[in-house]
């Protein structure tokens, strides 16, 4: 019986999701805005879903799975606006091209780019040796510096509040929900000398500044955790109709450097690995043609896309947050409080 009453319950779900009836006094969503920057796009996941190159909002992102995997959200009241590159000071542009519609559900993924996320990836991890650079180190240290500094502006840390209850105000519904996502952390936890202590992440034997040493691995995470707390405690400043998701707790024992990929701790193209690396091997057409490829690489990573996917969640880490999101909504329809 109790087998009898869940698949019945699941059924009535999906009907009256797809019919838009409300259950239990919860308004099913059917529009739905994604808001955010590359990690909301998707960059590195799949192929373009529009002509907005520069944007990079590709096939394989959590706001494209989320809509796939969901009856009740309708492709033609579905709103794209996340864009590779964006800060927070970008959302009100991404905000104006709703043209003041309203809508039931809103994701966002935003900030990492206000923390120099990537050019702490340029100078740490794919740093190149240069006739102008003396220390390497340095350079690296201080891109890191820059991003911890940010924890204490205050523009920023206001800009995020500021953000999300434009948002809540401006595009939400009246029973609207936004769900606002952290970022996962790039790096299993470091240990001096494990698989990653003494390698380079850039692929070409003799041009790598540094490794992708214990020290810096952690300098990274220990960042990352920063701004994960600084984005829950501002979600936490709202009521229930702005939720906070963990994004970062579905990568574990998928990140870069883990004791089990000792062999391949990068794991470019291990889809156990939830991050692209510079050679991962990309769907995007620009980037498939042998010959452009870089000499002894199968990849030509002197194009911007795949550059840019670099340290970027593959199709499987965004698949992964959709799925949370979707038992999150599936779940406040069905609760039986009130039953």
């Amino acid at each position: 019986m109790d087998k009898l009453f869940q698949v019945s319950a699941v059924l009535a779900l999906v009907v009256n999701c797809a019919s838009g009836i409300p259950l239990f006094g919860v308004q099913t969503p059917k529009s739905y805005v994604a808001f955010g920057d590359s990690f909301s796009s998707g960059i590195g996941s799949g192929v373009l879903v529009d002509k907005n190159v520069a944007c990079q909002r590709q096939t394989g992102s959590y706001p494209r799975h989320l809509l796939k995997s969901n009856p009740f959200l309708r492709d033609q009241l579905f709103k794209y606006v996340s864009c590779a590159g964006n800060k927070l000071a970008d959302i009100d542009n991404q905000i104006a091209e709703l043209a003041n519609k309203k809508y039931d559900l809103a994701t966002i993924s935003i900030g990492g780019n206000d923390f120099h996320f990537g050019a702490i990836s340029s100078a740490c991890i794919y740093q190149v040796t240069s006739s102008d650079v003396t220390d390497p180190q340095k350079l690296c240290d201080d891109a890191l510096d820059l991003g911890f500094a940010q924890l204490s502006n205050s523009t920023v840390r206001a800009a995020f509040y500021e953000k999300f209850d434009r948002i809540q105000s401006d595009v939400l519904n009246v029973n609207g929900r936004m769900y606002v996502a952290n970022y996962p952390k790039f790096f299993a936890r470091p240990r001096e000398g494990d698989a990653c202590d003494s390698i380079s992440f850039f692929p070409i034997a003799g041009m790598a500044a540094l490794n992708m040493t214990a020290a810096n691995r952690r300098r990274v995470n220990e960042l990352t955790n920063k701004v994960n707390e600084l984005i829950e405690k501002v979600v936490g400043k709202f009521g229930n109709r702005v939720e906070f998701i963990d994004w970062d707790s579905l990568f574990e024992g998928k990140r870069f450097c883990e004791p089990k990929n000792s062999k391949d701790p990068i794991g470019a193209n291990n889809p156990d690995v939830f991050f692209n690396d510079l050679t991962t091997t990309l769907e995007s057409p620009r980037v498939t043609d042998a010959s452009q490829w870089t000499p002894g690489l199968k990849v030509n990573i002197s194009d911007t896309v795949q550059q840019n996917s670099a340290f970027h969640p593959k199709a499987g880490g965004h698949r992964a947050l959709a799925a949370k999101l979707t038992s999150k909504i599936h779940s406040r329809l069905m609760q039986f409080n009130a039953v």
